[in-house]
Formats: C-alpha cells, sequence, structure tokens
C-alpha cells in the first residue's frame, strides 16, 4: 500500500482534501517550493519526489540515494532540490528536471537534517557521525566541519540573518555556530534535542524535545518558556 501525505490547503482554487500516493515507505521530510507551485517529499523508499499543489500529482521522481531520504530542502531561487540520505550522501537536483548535478561526500555516518543559507550559497548538514558540516553549494565542496556534538546530531537550521547555524541532538544539547568562522558560540542543556527551528525575527530558537516545546533567547541563551502539552516527542 503507498504511504501518503494529505494536504488541506486554504485556496479555493485547490481540491479541500487530497492524498498524494506514491512513496511505498514513511515519508520523512516535506518542503513547499518558495513559489507554492510544488511540493518536494523525501522517503524512506530512497526516492524525492516532487508533487503539483494545485493538482496533486506526482510530476517527477529523483532516484540515486541507496538509503532512507531523512530531509529535502529547496533552494531560494526554487532551481534546485538537496536532499540528504543514510547513504551519507547529500545530493542537489534540479527541480525542473529531476538531473543530479553535485554530491557531497564527507559524512561517515547517515544524514539526519539539513538546511539551505538564506543566500543560497551554502548547504548545511547534521549527521549521525555527530559532526555539523558546511557545504559550498557551487562547488560541492566542504567548507568546513563543526566538532563539539557527542553523539547524533539530529536537526540543523541557519538564522533568517545568514550569521548563525543552529543544531541540536542526541547529547542534549542545542548549540550556536558562527556560519563564518565555525566557532561554537553558545551552548544550551536539555535533553534529546529532535528538531530545532528559529524564528522568523531570529529572536528565538524552539526545540522539540520529550513532549515539551522549549523556548530560548538567542541572544542570551536563556530559556523563555516551555510548551507543554504533547504526550510524546517532538519532531
Amino acid at each position: 500500500t503507498p504511504f501518503a501525505m494529505s494536504l488541506t490547503p486554504s485556496r479555493p482554487s485547490l481540491l479541500p482534501f487530497k492524498p498524494l500516493l506514491g512513496h511505498t515507505n514513511i515519508v520523512m521530510s516535506v518542503v513547499i517550493t518558495p513559489d507554492g507551485r510544488h511540493i518536494v517529499s523525501g522517503s524512506y523508499d530512497k526516492t524525492v519526489r516532487v508533487w503539483s499543489l494545485a493538482r496533486g500529482e506526482e510530476v517527477r521522481r529523483f532516484d540515486g540515494h541507496t538509503a532512507w531520504v531523512t530531509s529535502v530542502a529547496v533552494t531560494p531561487d526554487g532551481k534546485h532540490v538537496v536532499s540528504g540520505s543514510y547513504d551519507s550522501t547529500l545530493r542537489v537536483w534540479l527541480l525542473e528536471s529531476g538531473e543530479e548535478v553535485r554530491r557531497f561526500e564527507g559524512h561517515t555516518q547517515g544524514v539526519h537534517s539539513l538546511a539551505v543559507t538564506p543566500n543560497g550559497q551554502h548547504v548545511v548538514s547534521g549527521s549521525n557521525d555527530e559532526t555539523v558540516r558546511v557545504w559550498s553549494l557551487a562547488s560541492g565542496e566542504e567548507v568546513r566541519c563543526l566538532e563539539g556534538h557527542t553523539d547524533w546530531v539530529r536537526s540543523v537550521t541557519v538564522t533568517p540573518n545568514g550569521e548563525f547555524i543552529v543544531s541540536g541532538g542526541n547529547d542534549g544539547s542545542v548549540r550556536v555556530w558562527s556560519l563564518v568562522s565555525g566557532e561554537e558560540v553558545r551552548r544550551l542543556r536539555t535533553v534529546t534535542v529532535l528538531t530545532v527551528v528559529v524564528s522568523p525575527d531570529g529572536r528565538h530558537m524552539l526545540s522539540g524535545v520529550d513532549g515539551i516545546v522549549q523556548m530560548w533567547s538567542l541572544a542570551s541563551g536563556e530559556e523563555v518558556r516551555q510548551l507543554k502539552g504533547h504526550r510524546e516527542c517532538v519532531t
């Protein structure tokens, strides 16, 4: 039975509900392209798929990864899809053709999470090899390797101004790094972190842990509040 994603879009021109059928295993990551026309998904079935948001149909499939696809992102200009996999690679694809144009190799274990910088120049990845790595999108070369986590890095993101990387992992820490220098500038102690995001204004970080969403001040590193209510892990 194919795995499906369900959408409930607000636009009247779109179908009010339609499952997107095609993946044959768990869907791990979903993003919408900057122009709002397409959905990109990555799955344990080792594929990346592109869907028409208006029609609810699969329009493209990217094959090449040899293990689970755990994370996908789209560049700010909407031209490229970046995917990360348990095959330890990141791959860059042309959105329109599905051609693989670049492959990032350097991680020694599976990739859990990735993010594209706001200027579209770099890709940041977090891996089971306990590192955060920064890559040049243009050349595919590794720019720097950020070491410090002592267990799997579960989630990475970049602040809206492109100045900092935020990472979280199984070692119970949220870490803030300078994108330019690679220096760790802040470390926040918590429990196993499954996801991290930064607010649009860049003032706060959110981390998802065991049933709790924690909000932190990016400037001071202080915990602002805890959002409780979930009964299981926040991913």
